[in-house]
């Protein structure tokens, strides 16, 4: 028996995919447009489990039809998309960004692209918004999610009696429990995995089983319907990237699709069932697949590309653009392989080709990546690439720098052999210093210590709230290192001074009372020189290097090199010296006035980045400075190192 066509999903389906098309081209209002996965996946439970249990119900259930519905439904858009990145990705992607392209194609065509996307980054980073196939986690999710639930739903009907509604709603709901815990915990994890995600598809499944009761009346019918998209709607309006999601909060979208798909059937047709069966929306919910494929992959090339957000105009063309190759992507090559007159008739051979296709692409992508992005491509170009980097981070060859306890020593560096006199203290931009510092240590036959934590500056009494470390029980470690190891004379710190605004810290003195203050940066950093002090220790004090005005300033680089027409002018990067001085005229000032002895020392990276004029060099030699907005390079960690030969050349005479 073939199941009844539902206009109305249709419909749904393109709200999902609007709302997913206009988050992506940052159309105002749709900060929450990334629900419309969550849509997806419960019109594809409801949909798939109404099959399945057709199936089964006829005694006609084969797991070999099952797939190869799947493959019919999901390759035949997708290759192409994944072709077409690789094209494009081949012309314009740096050798990083190519490598980690390669993965994800390998990912992508063994559908484990969610896992990889998870073990990188967070969905909303920066970094992940220009991944041309980031978007297909979701597709990952649903078919690691198909490979088991057929088989389970078919033993639940063969040997359980049908019990499928205890089935479905324990599964569902520790599913949805798992998400609620781990969201708080893992919130990447549980964004891209599948035990998170399932009781979302499992929703859809519920519903198909046609066992919860179905609205009595038109007025029913409407008011579950209105509510519905009122929650979808509210979740696209109101809900941010910084939303935390899943979790209680997919619940609102979740069950929005639920109730429009409940109270959606051909006996009670609501308002919103014959809004959501316009044509022109039951047309873009048709070939909703194909432009959820394609239009990610034209912006994230464009974010790639481009270093601002998208203008009004942009917006437009890319999502007229995406509705036009969606159109066709649907019309010619979505639709031959789902029709009656299908490409390829046989069972036997739609396998082999897919397994076929699946090996040579995932061939392709480790090619790739076991290449390193291909740097040969462009070599002039990703020769500026390969040199925006930090080589000793996190692989360094002093040890774990990301954690200090009682019972483990910090890493060391300099001449080998030598006894350790001296300790650098501080947070990542302390470490972008180390490749310098360890070259002139060895310069002048010193060795020391190194106890540098990301995001944790060396301010005792001090927690930064915007990570997750205890950034004040790693500092006292840090001090408690020193107090018991008086070979250490002088004590180095450095931090990314301006970047830790007051609202952002949190003070613990006076026996534990938690107090807020106009300056915590200045009583943390007093703290801790004072308490150096008492020690008879030396202190240097180390002044921030400029922040530049792009991020990725490799690929700013790149391109430069490689489209010369559109990157001319390199000194937008750079901050003036008026700029540097506004942004830390605070912590200078505090660091002067503690400058004031033969015991407290300060000294400027940032004269070394300013010595041609009043704009902050980063490339030199054709080489950056700098391997993000903020870090020097390894390259530039060797450039101002000159900055501590005085303090090095005292401490080798003493």
């Amino acid at each position: 028996m073939k199941l009844a066509y539902r206009p109305d999903i249709d419909g749904l389906r393109a709200i999902a995919v609007l709302a997913v098309l206009f988050f992506h081209t940052e159309v105002p209002g749709f900060g929450g447009g990334f629900v419309g996965v969550d849509i997806f996946f419960v019109i594809s439970g409801f949909l798939i489990t109404s099959i399945l249990l057709n199936d089964i119900k006829e005694d006609n259930f084969s797991i070999a039809r099952f797939y190869e519905r799947r493959i019919r439904r999901i390759f035949p858009a997708l290759f192409p998309v994944i072709i077409f990145s690789l094209i494009i990705g081949v012309f314009l992607l740096d050798s990083n960004a190519f490598k980690d392209f390669g993965e994800s194609i390998t990912a992508t065509a063994l559908f484990s692209s969610n896992i990889l996307f998870w073990s990188q980054s967070g969905y909303f980073d920066t970094h992940s918004m220009q991944k041309p196939l980031l978007h297909t986690w979701s597709l990952a999710v649903e078919e690691q999610f198909y490979i088991i639930f057929p088989i389970a739903l078919f033993f639940v009907n063969r040997f359980l009696k049908c019990r499928n509604l205890q089935f479905l709603l324990i599964t569902a709901l520790l599913s949805f429990f798992a998400s609620i815990y781990w969201v708080n915990k893992e919130p990447s994890a549980t964004f891209y995995l599948v035990h998170t995600r399932a009781w979302e598809l499992l929703v859809g499944s519920i519903l198909a089983i046609n066992i919860l009761p179905k609205p009595s009346s038109y007025l029913q019918s409407n008011l579950l319907s209105i509510l519905g998209i009122g929650f979808i709607f509210y979740s696209v309006l109101f809900y941010t990237e910084k939303t935390l999601f899943p979790g209680i909060n997919a619940a609102l979208p979740v069950l929005g699709a639920a109730l429009i798909i409940h109270s959606g059937d051909e006996n009670n047709i609501s308002i919103v069932s014959k809004f959501l069966k316009f044509k022109p929306l039951v047309f873009i919910g048709l070939i909703s697949y194909s432009l959820y494929l394609w239009h990610w992959v034209f912006i994230a090339y464009y974010k790639y590309f481009l270093f601002r957000p998208f203008n009004e105009g942009e917006k437009f063309v890319i999502i007229v653009f995406s509705l036009f190759v969606a159109t066709f992507s649907w019309r010619y090559i979505e639709s031959p392989f789902r029709g009656t007159a299908l490409v390829v008739i046989g069972r036997k051979k739609i396998f082999i080709y897919s397994a076929s296709i699946v090996v040579i692409i995932s061939g392709i992508g480790l090619v790739i990546y076991t290449q390193d992005g291909m740097p040969v491509r462009y070599p002039k170009a990703n020769r500026v690439v390969s040199q925006a980097k930090w080589e000793w981070y996190p692989n360094s060859v002093f040890g774990n720098l990301e954690s200090l306890s009682n019972n483990v020593s910090p890493g060391r560096f300099g001449r080998p052999g030598t006894k350790p006199s001296f300790i650098l203290w501080g947070d990542s931009h302390a470490m972008a210093l180390l490749p310098g510092l360890d070259e002139k240590a060895r310069q002048y036959g010193l060795s020391g210590f190194v106890a540098t934590h990301s995001s944790c500056p060396p301010l005792l009494g001090i927690d930064d709230k915007a990570n997750q470390y205890n950034d004040i029980e790693f500092n006292n470690n840090v001090l408690l290192f020193i107090k018991n190891h008086p070979e250490i004379k002088t004590v180095i710190l450095s931090g990314a001074w301006p970047g830790y605004p007051d609202d952002e810290l949190h003070g613990v003195f006076d026996q534990k009372k938690s107090i807020r203050c106009y300056n915590l940066l200045e009583i943390g950093l007093k703290t801790t020189v004072e308490k150096l002090l008492v020690m008879n220790r030396k202190v240097v004090l180390v002044a921030d290097v400029p922040w530049l005005e792009i991020g990725d300033i490799s690929r700013y680089l790149y391109m430069s090199i490689r489209f010369p027409m559109y990157y001319n002018d390199l000194s937008d990067v750079a901050p003036t010296r008026h700029e540097y001085n506004k942004l830390n005229h605070s912590v200078l000032d505090i660091m002067k006035r503690m400058a004031n002895s033969n015991k407290v020392a300060l000294i400027h990276p940032e004269e070394k980045l300013y010595h041609n004029g009043d704009k902050c060099i980063f490339i030199v030699d054709g080489l950056p400075l700098y391997r993000d907005e903020g870090h020097l390079s390894t390259f530039g960690s060797h450039f101002v190192s000159t900055i501590f030969d005085d303090i090095l050349k005292q401490m080798s005479w003493n």
